[in-house]
């Protein structure tokens, strides 16, 4: 081969190399941007699809989701912090606890369930506030997420949240001091068993077994 063609193929790679890495970036940026927009979309499916891809997308997602935490639509803050949970980012910690002061339950519901999945103690003591939530279904992810985290600072409220107005609220806080396993619950999860609802009796039982056995 002569020497032109070796410098010839040498300016190819060159040129390959410098214009097109900065095309490339620019396409998985503008992918991460497109999945965001369609957490607007009033199609569940379509909504349910783009979270699962920005999951794939990992680490490259977390700072345009925890922009998207104060989007004006409360459909893509939700699954934003849907998102973050999957993602499990812990850059997202912060953002996402103050998103459990959002006006929209089912956005502060996303963010409780989302530091559940994350498992960061700095989570532990907003979660705790987070129990005395005006709504039920953000009560409910949080005692779900303390569970997940298993910080044992969260066992007292949580046996407090056993007598939560909501069954559904009670049943998880059973099932998240299961998962704590902390000797401190049995005593209320024991009244648990004679809870109105099968539910909760159910969880309370399946709590105490798991205690027993990690004892």
């Amino acid at each position: 081969m002569s020497p032109s063609h070796v410098l010839f193929k040498m300016k190819i790679v060159i040129v390959l190399t410098f214009c097109c890495v900065p095309i490339i970036a620019y396409s998985q940026s503008d992918a991460v941007h497109g999945l965001i927009q369609a957490l607007e979309d009033k199609n569940v499916k379509m909504r349910r699809r783009a979270i699962r891809d920005l999951e794939k997308a990992g680490p490259s997602a977390v700072e345009p989701l925890i922009a998207a935490l104060k989007s004006e639509k409360s459909r893509a803050r939700a699954g934003a912090a849907e998102a973050l949970g999957r993602v499990k980012d812990t850059r997202a910690v912060g953002p996402l606890i103050a998103t459990l002061q959002d006006t929209i339950s089912n956005v502060r519901a996303a963010a409780a369930e989302a530091l559940g999945k994350i498992k960061d103690a700095r989570a532990v003591e907003p979660l705790i506030a987070a129990l005395q939530d005006k709504n039920p279904d953000v009560r409910s992810w949080a005692a779900n997420a303390l569970g997940e985290i298993k910080d044992t600072r969260a066992v007292e409220p949580i046996i407090a949240a056993l007598q939560d107005k909501n069954a559904h609220v009670r049943s998880w806080a059973a099932e998240a001091l299961g998962e704590i396993k902390d000797s401190r619950a049995v005593e209320a999860l024991t009244a648990a068993l004679e809870d109105k609802n099968e539910d909760v009796r159910n969880s309370a039982a399946k709590a105490l077994a798991k205690i027993k056995s990690a004892s």
